[in-house]
């Protein structure tokens, strides 16, 4: 397989913070997997980068570590090929074409691998068993090593097990095309954002409720925390996208409920740092505002330059529809004064 990384081509796309993408294409072969991974060690493309795939297939293996090196470096997927079109090399922004594409047999999984996985029409997904050519008990008992690997990596990248079922029922000298609205059905094509996915940890003496997704604007959790010495604590995580220094010095602050319908500003006691790549935003909450959080219909925080503005940076708020009931318990149980 052949990859080609590319960059913003003008000033203005490299502004705009997109315009980086990368084709893989032709035959997966042993060894891809670490080609790849060198690609990505020498250009070290940020997370708004796109793979874009066009094969037939070929080695499971190196497309199991490639899908997983994609999810490693949060990229996106996409099935077709990117080119760039040079009849205009002086505009600001140069003219890209997607061409449809074929993802097929093994280059599946890379496509499973991308944070968020884009599917346009013309494109054509098809599946089948993977399974070793040879008949020998040997490659019978290998056959078996790989379909759990299979399963383990379709499973790490939240692919429903119907995908499975699907094309563990087409022979392995056959293909079956899955089309786009079965492909949405099972959660292989998420488009621009994915579902809020909700759990509950802990961890360094402190609780909390996550809730975290992706989208075209990065990779961010929220949080309603509980730490003993502290009480409850908001706590935003935010892919900065090289937008630090905007997120750590616009002067507003805001913490948004309930689609924006609840408005709390809290830029006089919000904290703000940066961790690599992201952007860290920490409030203390009195019992009232958790208890708010905890039964509301969405959170999320969005930083502005002015109250005027009409463009914010943030998180709009995370439906809370897959984590109520971990909330309300959440606060029920921490909540009151205990």
């Amino acid at each position: 397989m052949e990859f080609e990384y590319t960059d913003p081509q003008t000033e203005l796309e490299k502004l705009m913070g997109g315009f980086y993408y990368i084709n893989a294409f032709g035959h997966i072969e042993p060894g891809d997997d670490v080609k790849f991974q060198n690609l990505l060690t020498r250009a070290s493309p940020p997370s708004v980068t796109c793979v874009y795939i066009n094969s037939l297939g070929g080695h499971v293996e190196s497309a199991i570590n490639i899908g997983r090196t994609i999810r490693e470096w949060r990229l996106s997927t996409e099935v077709g090929t990117y080119l760039l079109q040079q009849e205009d090399a002086s505009a600001p922004i140069i003219r890209r074409n997607l061409l449809p594409g074929k993802c097929m047999s093994a280059a599946t999984l890379l496509y499973l691998g991308g944070r968020l996985r884009h599917f346009h029409e013309g494109a054509q997904f098809g599946v089948h068993q993977f399974s070793y050519k040879n008949p020998s008990p040997e490659h019978v008992g290998q056959s078996q090593i790989l379909s759990a690997k299979i399963a383990g990596y379709v499973a790490d990248m939240g692919i429903s097990p119907a995908f499975l079922e699907i094309s563990s029922s087409t022979p392995s000298n056959d293909l079956k095309l899955i089309d786009k609205d079965t492909l949405n059905r099972l959660g292989v094509i998420t488009g621009g954002i994915t579902d809020v996915r909700w759990t509950v940890e802990a961890r360094c003496g402190i609780l909390y409720v996550r809730g975290e997704r992706d989208s075209i604007f990065g990779h961010h959790k929220v949080m309603l925390i509980y730490a003993k010495e502290s009480g409850f604590l908001f706590h935003a995580v935010i892919e900065a996208q090289g937008r630090q220094t905007e997120l750590t010095e616009f002067p507003l602050v805001e913490l948004v409920l309930n689609n924006e319908e609840t408005v709390w500003d809290i830029s006089q006691r919000a904290l703000r740092f940066v961790n690599g790549a992201d952007v860290n935003i920490v409030v203390k909450l009195d019992d009232t505002e958790a208890s708010t959080i905890a039964s509301s219909n969405g959170f999320g925080v969005r930083v502005r330059s002015s109250g005027e503005a009409p463009m914010f940076l943030g998180i709009s708020p995370m439906n809370t529809d897959g984590g109520k009931e971990q909330l309300e318990t959440f606060y029920s149980v921490l909540g009151g004064g205990h």
